[in-house]
């Protein structure tokens, strides 16, 4: 198909509170906003006879990201959250008017810190999807059917380092 138009803007913020007084100076926060409009002629059979105005594949329209952070010459910590507006992964020209694919929004949220004991010696700790978000898939764009569902759960992760 000759494609479609692809309209949005993105706000990013990066601001660490050096302003703020003693231990909260160390604090700092990373912002970002997407809006992303799309509408996209797609063929739904080979001939090219048929075809549906979809979003632009694997593009959500709303996209959000926030991360809080403290930072010192022997501690670091943060916590970040992402979101994620439902989004298609393609268009599908199957049985019983099925029109397309996606996945369902998400919003994850992680954390790392570590701590260095000395010029040698540093401890890590990580955690991945502490909101506990599936990988949830459709099929159909009136979202009738679930094509998958995926489910690793939350992850941990312990480190320690040691440098010579």
């Amino acid at each position: 198909t000759p494609g479609g138009e692809l309209t949005g803007y993105e706000i990013s913020y990066q601001q660490p509170f050096t302003f703020l007084p003693g231990i909260l100076a160390n604090f700092g926060t990373i912002l970002n906003y997407t809006h992303v409009e799309s509408d996209i002629e797609y063929f739904l059979n080979n001939a090219g006879t048929q075809t549906v105005p979809l979003p632009l594949l694997n593009l959500s329209p709303e996209t959000w990201n926030a991360t809080l952070y403290y930072e010192d010459e022997r501690f670091s910590a943060r916590v970040s959250a992402a979101h994620r507006d439902l989004y298609l992964t393609g268009p599908f020209a199957g049985i019983n008017g099925n029109d397309s694919r996606g996945k369902r929004e998400t919003l994850n949220v992680d954390t790392a810190v570590s701590y260095t004991f000395n010029d040698h010696m540093t401890f890590t700790f990580e955690g991945i999807n502490l909101t506990d978000q599936a990988d949830d898939r459709w099929l159909n764009s009136t979202l009738d059917f679930t094509e998958g569902f995926e489910h690793t759960g939350r992850q941990y992760y312990v480190g320690f380092r040691y440098t010579y």
